[in-house]
C-alpha cells in the first residue's frame, strides 16, 4: 500500500508540473509590456501654457501649432523607470524635426533628425534625462507626445517595417477604409497567409484621426509594412466644383507614377471604373491608377521622376470588379495565421477599426453582394493573367524569394571548378531586382522564358513558403502546438495512472 501511494504520488507530481509547463512557456514566449510613463514627462515651452494636456491625451483632432524653429524640451525626473522610446504623434507630418538628446550634465547624446512617419518611435539611450523636439523652417503640429519603459508597446504604436523598394504588391485605395471595403482579402489571403510583401497608400488623407485608424485596420489584417499616403484632399461631393482643381486626373496620375517607380510593386490593386458606389474620386483614382501603371514605363513620362527613380514595368494591374480576365478571390477558407478566421472575417472585423466611418450605408461585402470584396479583373498586363494574381511572374524577381539567397552559398563552392549555368543563373537574376531602373527589367521578363518556369516549378510557394514561416509561428505555432503537446502528455499521464489504479483494484 505505502509503495502504491508514492508511485501515484510521483505520477500526480509529473502530471501537475507538465500541465503547468504551458503557463511557463506563454510567460516566457510573451514580451513584457512597456510601463506608460507619459504623465511624468515634464515640458518646457514658451507661450504655450495649457499645452501639456492637449499633448498627453489621446485625443488626436487636439493638436498644437509650433513656430518655425520653435523648440520644446522634455524632461522626466520623476519616472519611477528608466524610459527607453519616446513616441510622437503629429497631427501634420512636418517636412523635417531635429530630436537632440542629453544626459544629466546637459551634454549632447544624439543630435538626429526624426523619422517622417505619422506614429515616430525615438529609441532613448541609457544616458538620456533629456530631449529637445526643434522645429524646422515649416514649424510642426503636434498629437501627442508618449514616453515608456523597455517591452512591447501599445497599439497604435507599431513595429512597422518600411516599404521597401521592390512591392510584391501594392494597393491603391482613395480613402483609409476603401481598403478594407473593397480590396479586404488583398493583404490578408497574399500579404498575411502567404507572405508575399507589399502594402496599401491612400491617395487622400482625411484627418489624422482617419489614419490612426489606417494603421489599426491593417494591424488587425496582419500587415506588417507601413502604409503610404499621397495626401490629396478628401473632397465631398457637395463641394466638388469649388475644390476640383485639387483631384484633377492629370495631377493623380503624375503622384501615382511617381508612387509607382519608387516602390517598384510587381501587382497593383485599386478601385473600379465605376468607382464602388459612384463616388468621384474613387473614380479618378481608378482612371489614374490605370494611366499610372503604363506611364511608368515610359521614358518620355516625368522627368524629375525619371531621374531620380528611373522607368518601372509593372506586371498585372487589377481593378475591382473589372470583367476582362477575372480573379475571383477565395474569401471564406480559414487562415491559419490569423488564427482560422476567413479574409472576410478578417476585413469585417479591420472595417470596426475604422470607428469614425460606423453607422453609416458602408459594410464589408461578400460574393453575393453588390460590391463584393473578392471580384477582380486584370486591365493591365505585361505577362498572361494567368488563374492567381502571380501566375506567369518571374519568381525571381519576388521581395518575398529574397530569403533564396540563403541558397547560392552551398553554390558558391563550386562555382570556382565548373563555372555552369546554375552558377550564373543566380548572379543574374539577383542584379537585375537592384538595377532595373531603365531597360534591364523591361527587357527580361516580357520574353517567354519566364512564363514557362513557373509551370515547371510552382513556384508561387518558393516566394511563400519562406515569408509564411515568419508569419504563422507568432499566432499558432510557437504560441499554441507546443503548449497542446504538454497537456496532451499530461492528460496520457493521467489517464495511465488511473488505469494503473483500477488495474490494481481488480486484482483485489
Amino acid at each position: 500500500m505505502k509503495k502504491t501511494g508514492i508511485f501515484l504520488s510521483i505520477i500526480c507530481f509529473i502530471v501537475i508540473l507538465t500541465l503547468l509547463c504551458p503557463t511557463f512557456a506563454f510567460a516566457e514566449n510573451d514580451q513584457k509590456d512597456a510601463a506608460d510613463l507619459s504623465r511624468h514627462i515634464q515640458i518646457e515651452q514658451s507661450g504655450h501654457v495649457k499645452a501639456r494636456a492637449e499633448l498627453l491625451d489621446d485625443k488626436l483632432y487636439e493638436t498644437v501649432q509650433y513656430a518655425p524653429f520653435e523648440t520644446i524640451r522634455l524632461s522626466w525626473e520623476n519616472a519611477p523607470t528608466k524610459p527607453a522610446v519616446l513616441c510622437i504623434q503629429w497631427g501634420v507630418l512636418p517636412d523635417r524635426v531635429q530630436i537632440r538628446q542629453t544626459n544629466a550634465k546637459g551634454e549632447i547624446v544624439s543630435d538626429e533628425y526624426a523619422e517622417v512617419v505619422w506614429d515616430a518611435v525615438i529609441p532613448l539611450s541609457s544616458e538620456t534625462t533629456g530631449v529637445a523636439i526643434m522645429a524646422n523652417v515649416t514649424g510642426m503640429d503636434l498629437a501627442r507626445l508618449a514616453l515608456f519603459s523597455e517591452g512591447k508597446l501599445p497599439l497604435p504604436f507599431y513595429d512597422w517595417q518600411d516599404a521597401p523598394r521592390g512591392l510584391d504588391y501594392l494597393v491603391i485605395a482613395t480613402h483609409p477604409d476603401d481598403d478594407v471595403l473593397f480590396m479586404g482579402g488583398v493583404v490578408p489571403i497574399y500579404g498575411t497567409e502567404r507572405g508575399y510583401v507589399g502594402t496599401v497608400a491612400y491617395v487622400t488623407n482625411p484627418s489624422r484621426k482617419r489614419v490612426d485608424e489606417a494603421h489599426l485596420a491593417l494591424i488587425e489584417m496582419g500587415a506588417k509594412y507601413r502604409p503610404l499616403f499621397l495626401g490629396f484632399q478628401d473632397i465631398r461631393e457637395v463641394t466638388k466644383e469649388y475644390y476640383i482643381n485639387r483631384f484633377l486626373e492629370e495631377t493623380v496620375t503624375l503622384a501615382i507614377v511617381r508612387l509607382l517607380r519608387e516602390y517598384r510593386p510587381l501587382v497593383v490593386f485599386s478601385h473600379g471604373l465605376k468607382g464602388e458606389y459612384g463616388h468621384w474620386q474613387h473614380k479618378i483614382v481608378s482612371a489614374a491608377v490605370s494611366n499610372a501603371v503604363r506611364l511608368c514605363a515610359d521614358p518620355t513620362y516625368d522627368p524629375i521622376s525619371l531621374e531620380q527613380f528611373g522607368t518601372w514595368e509593372v506586371k498585372k494591374c487589377y481593378l475591382h470588379q473589372y470583367e476582362e480576365n477575372p480573379l475571383v478571390m477565395d474569401i471564406r477558407t480559414p487562415l491559419v495565421s490569423l488564427g482560422g478566421r476567413s479574409a472576410l472575417e478578417v476585413a469585417q472585423a479591420a472595417y470596426k477599426k475604422h470607428v469614425s466611418q460606423q453607422g453609416g450605408q458602408h459594410f464589408v461585402q461578400s460574393e453575393t453582394d453588390r460590391n463584393p470584396m473578392n471580384q477582380f479583373g486584370m486591365i493591365y498586363g505585361t505577362v498572361e493573367a494567368g488563374n492567381d494574381v502571380f501566375d506567369n511572374i518571374d519568381p525571381s524577381l519576388f521581395a518575398s524569394y529574397a530569403p533564396s539567397p540563403a541558397t547560392p552559398e552551398p553554390t558558391e563552392e563550386p562555382t570556382p571548378e565548373p563555372a555552369e549555368e546554375p552558377t550564373e543563373e543566380p548572379t543574374e537574376e539577383p542584379t537585375a531586382e537592384p538595377t532595373p531602373e531603365p531597360t534591364a527589367e523591361p527587357t527580361e521578363e516580357p520574353t517567354p522564358a519566364p512564363t514557362e518556369e513557373v509551370p515547371s516549378a510552382s513556384s508561387e510557394p518558393q516566394p511563400t513558403s519562406e515569408p509564411q514561416k515568419s508569419v504563422d509561428p507568432e499566432p499558432t505555432t510557437e504560441r499554441w502546438i507546443v503548449p497542446a503537446l504538454f497537456a496532451l502528455l499530461g492528460l496520457a499521464l493521467v489517464f495511465i495512472c488511473i488505469l494503473l489504479i483500477l488495474r490494481r483494484r481488480n486484482r483485489r
